[in-house]
């Protein structure tokens, strides 16, 4: 204890020595924090991607391509089987309708503006009429209410309950949860209604995804839209899970297989997987700077104990003259190494916390800067391709009242870049290890110098 005691004070024996030794091991150990920290929050976002939207495989009735497309609706009987396949856990089934005036009380948030008047002009882009044309409200059938547009199908993330409750997956109630800016737009509240199909509907949810194409949509039970749409036993869009991404291809083509020329069957994995490349650029960056940083504050700390045991080479050897053992005189050196270890982690772990998340956004911008982007150009999705862009609206025409609820216009590729760092206390507690893995490190080639110290020289060249 004495030999510890006596280590820790001369850890403060040189004021300028210690603070120049603590303050290079702070910025290592910080950076170390701050590469770990953004190692794990990109390790996770990654693991939550594949978890939620890289294990679907998308169905779609056959020449589907968006509101423009045709196609007959698909059997739910047929869907319902496939949950017999090998590795398939859910079946997410949707039915969707586009609503005009005359069959809602509901009006769109949601302007025509150019685009919208060119599609219900019947032209497509580039189509002029003197007709003013309302977007129709959009209304989706779920047996998967909180999952309906999961992963940003419509633009925006999962939708999330501002207010109200969810309806039972089974549910055959008129009830439905209004997205806040339909709600908004129809002074609606939990408790309201409004009517659909020629049927009151009680609102008993409002929901937010983060989109405003989204956000302009009903949910309601699939069972209550196949009814009044008079559409039983029919699907427009289906989201089959799988129990692992690695299983995501051979799930693909038994889907294939089992609904034959029925339907377009697309999986999100390549595209998942091509979406995540940036993150696992960064994970794999972060990981060799970390390693990096713990030999840099390795080194550091063993040329500055070396210099600190040549200066002391006089005090070693009247020690060991006088007595001392070897295993003492290591314990003095190592505590004062493990001093200056523990003042730089503790400066390192406030610096490398609070740079952290500023360093991790830094990294994912620079990785997927240019991969990121979908304000233009095709977005691959269930039944095929959708414009990007958030200015797209629904077109009429052969199926446009059956829409699949499979469009994505940016809000994926948004949802991976936005990582949000924490410091959990099994990185703290890593961390600390790593501390005092570099405390032995360098404080071991100093210890083999301090036992070839012959007392004898010492004092004879003194």
């Amino acid at each position: 204890m004495n030999a510890v005691r006596r280590g820790i004070r001369n850890a403060f024996r040189n004021s300028m020595r210690t603070v120049g030794v603590v303050v290079i091991l702070a910025v290592a150990i910080a950076l170390s924090i701050s590469m770990l920290i953004a190692r794990d929050a990109v390790t996770n976002k990654i693991n939550t991607v594949k978890a939620s939207t890289g294990t679907t495989v998308s169905v779609s009735p056959k020449g589907f391509f968006g509101f423009n497309g045709g196609g007959t609706p698909l059997s739910m009987t047929t869907i319902d089987a496939l949950l017999n396949l090998p590795n398939v856990t859910a079946v997410q089934e949707s039915f969707s309708e586009e609503l005009s005036s005359s069959k809602t009380s509901l009006t769109s948030p949601t302007p025509a503006g150019q685009l919208g008047s060119q599609f219900g002009n019947g032209g497509g882009f580039g189509a002029s009429g003197s007709t003013t044309f309302v977007i129709p409200v959009r209304v989706i059938g779920t047996n998967s209410p909180g999952n309906a547009v999961v992963g940003g199908a419509n633009g925006g993330g999962t939708e999330k309950l501002t207010s109200g409750v969810a309806f039972s997956p089974t549910s055959t109630a008129d009830v439905a949860i209004v997205g806040s800016t339909l709600a908004a737009k129809n002074n609606l509240k939990v408790g309201s209604t409004f009517t659909a199909w020629n049927t009151k509907i009680t609102v008993v949810g409002i929901f937010n995804a983060g989109s405003t194409f989204t956000d302009a949509s009903v949910l309601m039970p699939l069972a209550t839209v196949q009814k009044l749409a008079d559409a039983p036993n029919e699907v427009t869009s289906a989201t089959v899970i799988v129990n692992t991404i690695g299983n995501v291809s051979s799930v693909d083509t038994a889907v294939t297989k089992a609904l034959g020329s029925s339907a377009d069957v697309t999986s999100t994995q390549a595209t998942t997987e091509a979406a995540l490349s940036p993150l696992n650029s960064v994970k794999t960056i972060s990981t060799y700077t970390l390693i990096g940083s713990v030999i840099g504050a390795a080194i550091i700390l063993l040329l500055s104990m070396l210099m600190i045991v040549r200066e002391r080479r006089r005090e070693v050897g009247v020690l060991k003259a006088l007595g001392a053992p070897n295993r003492s005189i290591n314990s003095q050196f190592i505590a004062e190494s493990t001093t200056f270890t523990i003042l730089g982690a503790i400066v390192g772990f406030v610096v490398g916390i609070a740079i952290s998340s500023p360093i991790t956004s830094a990294l994912v911008s620079a990785s997927g800067g240019s991969t990121s982007s979908n304000t233009g150009g095709f977005v691959r999705r269930a039944g095929g391709f959708a414009p990007g862009g958030s200015g797209f609206s629904p077109p009429t025409g052969a199926f446009a009242n059956r829409g699949s609820g499979a469009f994505h216009f940016g809000g994926f590729s948004n949802t991976i870049t936005q990582i949000h760092t924490s410091a959990g206390w099994s990185t703290l507690f890593f961390a600390l290890i790593a501390a005092v893995v570099i405390a032995a490190l360098g404080s071991t080639v100093a210890a083999a110098t301090i036992v070839r110290i012959r007392p004898a020289e010492v004092l004879r060249s003194e």
